[in-house]
């Protein structure tokens, strides 16, 4: 079933009433609507039970009725009625917009508000515009997409209401004659009285059609930056398994901290690289570090590991260590852990004087300089 929009209001003679309804058709119906077995008064009539109004395009029309085109569907919308007007409503005098349904009389949004009305019970008359579907998760997808026009419609009634309303106090004070009176008085008034629109139903057609006929999209930035970070955790594992903790460590550590490392295997080189950003500038200057491979892995370095290491470095051994993240769940953890200090190294290069107050936010400690001096020079 493709949405129904539909427009009630509180009769103070019938309760609870359908006035009309928009639909979507595949092509225009030859049958008359399904007419409800119920009474109504003028405050219920809107457009003829045998008529109808009708907007077409090139792959469907638009129907708009006084009762809905099948009979089961009267049902349902006679119920929404019912419940968006007494007990699903929103307690404050102004109204609201609420969900309610479930699967067997469908899933309904309902925004109720009220008309002024100097002959009514109150002086207002209460209304509500919805939308009954079948598909409860698509109906409140569409929430962001209905409801600013629905309430926009609901306030350019209650704008035409008041300044009908407004003409009629100044001519004679209905208050004033109930008090006088000591009876309330009230009178049954159509929708296009009380609006003094005389054509307010063929605007409610068109408004319910929009509605309708407005395709859902997805706003979505136009250039998604791509994530700067390659990383294989299969190939580093291996790696951190074959190699002495010292000589792993001493590799890391010199890709992090932009020491020249190198290798005859440029594929170990391509693989210790993937730790950071693929855009930051390989080293090519400075006292180079060899990683050697003979019967085992062997690292020719003058330099000392300091005693400890960047928070970075040793977040992605616990990481690559941890038997419990599997290849697939290691990637992305590894990704984040490396864009979260590319995002901080942007930060203290976008700061012209940072100071210990931002080093603290930003978490950095004394061991990550060294890290953070290579990575801020790379994003300048």
């Amino acid at each position: 079933m493709d949405a129904i929009v539909v427009l009630g209001h509180f009769c103070e003679s019938h309760g609870p009433c359908v006035i009309l309804c928009t639909q979507k058709c595949k092509k225009e119906p030859l049958q008359t609507p399904h007419s409800l077995t119920v009474p109504w008064c003028e405050s219920c009539q809107s457009v003829e039970l045998d008529l109808a109004l009708v907007s077409k395009n090139e792959k469907c029309c638009y129907v708009t009725t006084r009762t809905p085109l099948q009979q089961d569907l009267a049902f349902l919308l006679k119920q929404a009625i019912v419940r968006s007007l007494s007990c699903e409503e929103e307690s404050s005098k102004e109204g609201g917009t609420l969900y309610f349904g479930d699967n067997e009389r469908g899933h309904i949004i309902s925004h109720t508000f009220s008309l002024q009305d100097s002959l009514a019970r109150g002086f207002h008359r209460k209304y509500s515009i919805s939308m009954l579907m079948r598909d409860k998760i698509h109906l409140l997808n569409l929430w962001p997409t209905i409801i600013p026009p629905i309430k926009q419609i609901a306030y350019e009634l209650q704008e035409k209401a008041a300044k009908i309303n407004g003409a009629e106090q100044v001519q004679c004070s209905q208050r004033a004659v109930r008090q006088a009176q000591g009876s309330p008085g009230h009178q049954a008034r159509s929708l296009p009285q009380l609006t003094g629109e005389p054509a307010i139903y063929a605007h409610l057609h068109m408004w319910f059609t929009w509605i309708l006929s407005y395709e859902r999209f997805i706003e979505k930035p136009p250039n998604v930056p791509n994530i700067p970070i390659q990383c294989s955790p299969n190939d580093l594992r291996n790696y951190l398994k074959e190699m002495e903790d010292y000589v792993f460590r001493v590799a890391c550590y010199c890709v992090f901290t932009g020491m020249l490392l190198q290798c005859n295997d440029e594929t170990v080189l391509t693989t210790f690289r993937q730790l950071v950003p693929t855009h930051f500038k390989i080293p090519q200057t400075g006292p180079p570090v060899k990683l050697i491979k003979e019967n085992l892995w062997r690292i020719e370095w003058n330099g000392v590991l300091p005693n400890k290491l960047p928070t970075l470095q040793v977040e992605v051994e616990e990481a690559l260590r941890n038997e419990k993240l599997t290849d697939e769940t290691l990637k992305p953890h590894l990704i984040s852990l490396i864009l979260h200090w590319l995002n901080v190294a942007k930060s203290l290069s976008w700061t012209p004087n940072p100071d210990q107050n931002l080093f603290q936010a930003l978490g950095i400690n004394k061991h990550d300089l060294p890290l953070l001096a290579y990575w801020t020079s790379n994003c300048e």
